[in-house]
């Protein structure tokens, strides 16, 4: 199984926010990495810095974005075409604990699978499910 390492890839400071919102829970998680797209980043200078990461993974990486078809997620499917990369959207922190949780212990594909499930399953209507 390849080492997988984790690129948080947001608008503006949600992805580190997030990270550390995180680390409160579960404690330091040293295999993952914030991308921040701040105001007036061009996206070829955000693409630039993904990239310079993206070299130095000796295995695979999962991009987790915040949302589909904004620049960070578009940056990452570009950068998809040349390294080992999968791509998740919507990224919340139940998603990250999930799958940071878990990412010793089984592939990527199936990180994949895991966060996509942790997203659809982690919004609840709280008030509908007390009643």
């Amino acid at each position: 199984m390849k080492k997988v390492k984790i690129f948080v890839c947001t608008h503006g400071k949600f992805g580190e926010e997030l990270m550390r919102s995180a680390e409160m829970i579960a404690g330091p998680f040293h295999d993952a990495v914030s991308f921040s797209l701040l105001p007036g980043m061009s996206p070829e200078n955000y693409l630039d810095m993904i990239e310079e990461k993206a070299k130095t993974v000796n295995g695979s990486i999962l991009c987790l974005t915040d949302l589909f078809g904004g620049t960070p997620c578009t940056t990452c499917a570009l950068l998809a075409k040349k390294y080992d990369m999968q791509i998740l959207t919507g990224l919340n922190l139940a998603m990250y604990l999930e799958i940071t949780s878990q990412l010793e212990t089984i592939g990527l594909e199936e990180l994949c699978d895991l966060g996509l499930r942790t997203l659809k399953d982690s919004g609840k209507n709280v008030l509908s499910l007390l009643r």
